[in-house]
């Protein structure tokens, strides 16, 4: 009651403000009024009203702090209306007023406000740099209160990006901070912040010391919040701990897993209560999807896809909410997964990962695709099943066949015995044989069909596999779009493939890889795809960090996470899975290339010569504990050289030489051909290299050979 009768006074003092507007002619003063307004009023439109009036009566009088002010709530109404782009400019304006009259202050909360609408607009990368430039000018100030706030902004914006160890050392330095100035409702806010980078790891990760911790510091909030009455946060906190609670829940066995549903449950609903309260249930997706996967664990699959399909259309045209139509699509996998519906779990599988990379490409990031690649892993795991099957049909289908010729055998044998015996015995035996026949045709071709429905199962899986690859992978034009015209040959010897091309480009600097994982179709395509999220995880992380661009430095990483993503060890991976790979980095304003490999070499055709570079002779992956580092070749460049790099199918495709001996096509023989042919177009290059493997394969005395390994050539001109 005693808050009702507050927020009753406040809206009739501000009431009575709005009424001296209409009094007033005095500017000092009506601006004083107009500034309070603008500063206190929560509606959007009032605020635009009176800060445009402020703005105009602040730059008549030359009052500029009032006119950054008044800059910085414009701002604030475009970005509480999602408006952001028209916010930046508001808050643009007020940044250049601040810092040319040298307000500190002013300036340090423009650059984070900036900050935090870059940050919705995905533009991760300038949202760190503004919130840096601000933290600068607080430590210049000397003001802990806003140093602490910043460090939080730091860390969420790195929960965002994928970097928790970065986030959660950002949000301790916070939480030191908050510490020591005894700031308890502050406190509460970092431990939840702590929470939530745990939580969003323990998604890419499913390690579950992190979902503990998650818990542990997120209760930690709640306790605080709790006694400090922080409606919003709490309901933040409510939120992550029925997250929590039910992702842990997952990773337990009954009955203990329904114990902590319960509790999952139980933050649910006290957050409901507690946003609809505030009136943010329409657009707290976070308590519908929750719902859904309420209703998925208690198999009632009906009002799940209910909550599922109401919550995909409310999102499908709304583009401020990326984030939960990512996870909504989560959802539905895992719902179709539960029924059964492969197929349809594999769409929306897809559909998340193309909207995350979709939504990160914006902010110039990629999210690591581990956990995509686990459960690519898991899909073909269950295929793998299904061929474990097919193997017991086809066993139960030859023994039925064996005992019917065992019957047919007797059957002689029976006949025989009833021409001796009486004829009525004869006759019914006959009729007892055929409906024995005929039961086990009908079963036998009742296994045939299902082995038909399994087979094509099995084929539209790995074509599914073919897309999520395919879409995975650059296109020649984005190849030509940086190198010019080029060569792109990638022949796979199965539906998919273990060997991948990759490009980028950082400032002047324009990045190409060609790389053969260990083996080929499906297992080869899982490991491509572990090495294609990893490639561009670690490119990304280096463009984040600002780090020196090196290519030995980018495979020392790739073999680190390769390693670690395999579990690898040198007494059990002897199998040495992993990757073979060239790297090249070209800098044309230099003139420079850098190259790097692991076992796979580069080839520069200058003036009709060859320059061949081989690479290091150890894999991306583990070989031995004492690995050195991979080496770092700079080679200068001249115009009209043209680079090759390749793989090893081409070179060990089987043939016939020419005394009709069985050979490999040789390294030697290809990079001959690329000699002879490197001055002519690509296109013709590109047939040049196709029928020379063609006659290599074929032969009039023998059977011609089929493709025996992988293929992908890369090559362009500088």
């Amino acid at each position: 009651m005693a808050q009702e009768d507050e927020d009753s006074t406040f809206d009739r003092q501000l009431d009575s403000l709005l009424h001296l507007t209409n009094t007033l002619s005095n500017n000092d003063s009506l601006l004083s009024v107009l500034h309070t307004i603008s500063m206190t009023h929560n509606n959007l439109d009032t605020v635009e009203k009176y800060s445009r009036w402020e703005l105009k009566l602040a730059q008549e009088s030359n009052e500029t702090k009032i006119a950054i002010s008044a800059y910085m709530a414009l701002g604030w109404c475009y970005y509480n209306r999602y408006e952001y782009e028209q916010a930046n400019e508001y808050y643009l304006k007020a940044i250049a007023i601040s810092d040319s009259i040298g307000e500190k202050m002013l300036l340090a909360l423009c650059y984070h406000n900036l900050a935090n609408s870059m940050a919705m607009m995905s533009r991760y990368y300038e949202s760190d740099d503004y919130d840096q430039m601000a933290l600068k000018l607080f430590v210049e100030l000397n003001d802990s209160t806003y140093i602490s706030y910043i460090y939080r902004s730091l860390g969420q914006t790195c929960i965002d990006f994928n970097r928790y160890k970065t986030a959660k050392e950002y949000l301790l330095k916070a939480l030191e901070i908050d510490i020591k100035q005894n700031n308890t409702s502050e406190i509460a806010d970092d431990y939840r912040h702590i929470g939530s980078a745990e939580l969003h790891e323990f998604r890419d990760r499913q390690t579950d010391s992190l979902i503990v911790m998650a818990k542990n510091h997120t209760m930690q909030a709640y306790a605080l919040l709790h006694s400090h009455d922080k409606e919003l946060e709490l309901l933040l906190a409510y939120q992550n701990l029925m997250d929590i609670y039910f992702r842990y829940a997952l990773t337990k066995e009954y009955p203990e897993r329904q114990i902590f549903i319960d509790s999952s449950k139980y933050f649910y609903q006290h957050g409901f209560e507690l946003a609809r309260k505030n009136g943010f249930l329409d657009d707290s997706h976070d308590f519908k999807m929750m719902k859904a996967r309420y209703y998925i664990e208690d198999k009632d699959y009906k009002n799940a896809i209910r909550i599922l399909k109401k919550a995909e259309n409310d999102l499908q045209n709304d583009s401020t909410y990326i984030d939960f139509r990512i996870e909504l699509y989560k959802v539905f996998a895992e719902y179709y997964s539960t029924v059964r519906q492969y197929q349809k779990a594999f769409e929306y599988q897809s559909k998340a990962r193309k909207l995350t990379k979709e939504n990160f490409n914006q902010g110039y990031a990629l999210k690591s695709g581990r956990s995509n690649v686990q459960k690519e892993f898991d899909r073909l795991l269950h295929d793998q099943e299904i061929k474990s099957e097919q193997l017991i049909i086809e066993s139960k289908e030859q023994k039925f066949r064996q005992t019917i010729t065992k019957i047919s055998s007797s059957m002689a044998f029976v006949i025989l015995i009833s021409f001796i015996g009486l004829s009525y015995k004869r006759m019914k035996r006959k009729r007892q044989l055929g409906a024995m026949l005929e039961r086990h045709n009908k079963y036998i071709k009742t296994q045939r069909d299902q082995l038909s429905a399994t087979n094509n199962q099995i084929k539209s899986s790995i074509n599914y596999a073919q897309r999520i690859q395919y879409s995975m992978m650059p296109d020649k034009n984005d190849i030509t779009s940086l190198f010019g015209d080029a060569l792109v040959m990638w022949q796979p010897l199965n539906t998919v493939s273990g060997d991948f091309f990759w490009t980028t480009k950082w400032g002047n600097k324009k990045l190409i890889a060609v790389v053969d994982c260990t083996g080929h179709g499906v297992p080869g395509a899982l490991m491509s795809m572990l090495g294609m999220s990893t490639l561009s995880d670690i490119v990304n992380s280096m463009r984040f960090r600002n780090d020196d661009l090196l290519a030995s430095d980018i495979l020392d990483q790739m073999r680190d996470k390769v390693i670690e993503s395999l579990h690898q060890t040198e007494q059990e991976s002897m199998a040495l899975d992993g990757m073979d790979m060239a790297l090249c980095i070209l800098d044309e304003e230099k003139m420079t290339m850098q190259y790097a490999g692991a076992f796979r070499p580069l080839v520069i055709i200058r003036d009709g010569k060859t320059l061949l570079y081989k690479g290091d002779k150890m894999p991306v992956g583990l070989m031995s504990i004492d690995e050195k580092p991979f080496s770092n070749n700079v080679i200068e460049m001249a115009h009209g050289d043209t680079v090759y790099l390749f793989s090893d199918g081409i070179q060990d495709q089987l043939g016939y030489n020419d005394n009709g001996k069985v050979a490999k096509f040789s390294t030697r023989r290809f990079i001959s051909i690329l000699e002879e042919s490197s001055q002519k177009p690509f296109d013709e290059q590109y047939h040049i290299i196709e029928n020379a493997l063609e006659n290599w394969r074929s032969s009039k005395k023998h059977k011609p050979f089929l493709q025996t390994d992988d293929i992908i050539l890369v090559g362009f001109r500088i």
